[in-house]
């Protein structure tokens, strides 16, 4: 009978070891898995926060690269190697790539861009080549006159809104009034048809309304407004990494 119980005790003895071993296993593995799972998630944030900035520094060389092929295409232009008729404007260029405020065209170049316009409105008749040549050039000039006391007008007010206002508004008449007399000889000498001058108005639109100075502030004004959303984003993601 004491044999009995001395073996059954060891036995209980034993089972509970084997019990306290057990619970301590489980306890250990169920740990584990607490710092795996807190491992893998932490490195699961470190990639996506890697992957997120990859992506965004390929979105910044990608529109670099834009912006230098718009670049060469707008040099490409000015050197005379695209083809079609170019006026002014039109193109999305940072102000270090544009004519500045109050700067003028060489003659030869209006010229040779009038010649250019007049073929794509089918103009063949060489007095009116000439009378069409000689009208535009002038109201060109003139526009390039108004646009040299514009330029000196903004750079004065352009800390005075009600001011800058008012040159804007002055400045946008008398390029109307430019344009309207240049309009009115050409229909009065019978220069173009109704059909070429509705083209010629609508080729010539950027040129009548707005000078190297408008462009120029413009651009200018773009490329703040984009400088000041890419400091914004950055500061966000920046506050946003700090936060994970």
């Amino acid at each position: 009978m004491n044999r009995f119980v001395a073996v059954m005790t060891v036995v209980l003895v034993c089972m509970f070891a084997v019990s306290l071993n057990a619970q301590g296993i489980g306890r250990n593995a169920k740990k584990n898995r607490n710092t795996y799972k807190k491992s893998a998630d932490k490195a699961n944030k470190d990639y996506q926060k890697h992957a997120q900035k990859a992506a965004k520094n390929a979105e910044k060389e990608e529109k670099a690269e834009e912006r230098e092929e718009a670049k060469a295409e707008r040099e490409a232009k000015r050197n005379g190697e695209d083809d079609g008729v170019k006026i002014v404007g039109g193109d999305d260029a940072s102000p270090e790539d544009m004519p500045q405020p109050g700067a003028t065209i060489d003659r030869t170049i209006k010229d040779k861009t009038i010649d250019q316009i007049m073929d794509e409105l089918g103009l063949k008749d060489e007095a009116k080549r000439e009378a069409f040549k000689k009208n535009v050039r002038a109201a060109w000039e003139d526009t390039e006159k108004e646009d040299k006391s514009y330029a000196s007008k903004y750079k004065r007010y352009e800390d005075d809104a009600e001011k800058l206002a008012d040159a804007k508004k002055d400045h946008q008449e008398k390029l109307k009034k430019i344009w309207d007399e240049s309009d009115e000889k050409l229909t009065k000498d019978e220069v173009l048809t109704e059909e070429q001058m509705t083209r010629w108005k609508k080729t010539s639109e950027e040129l009548r309304t707005k000078t190297n100075t408008d462009r120029y502030y413009e651009a200018k004004a773009k490329q703040d407004a984009a400088k000041a959303a890419e400091e914004d984003a950055d500061k966000k993601e920046k506050k946003d990494d700090e936060d994970k």
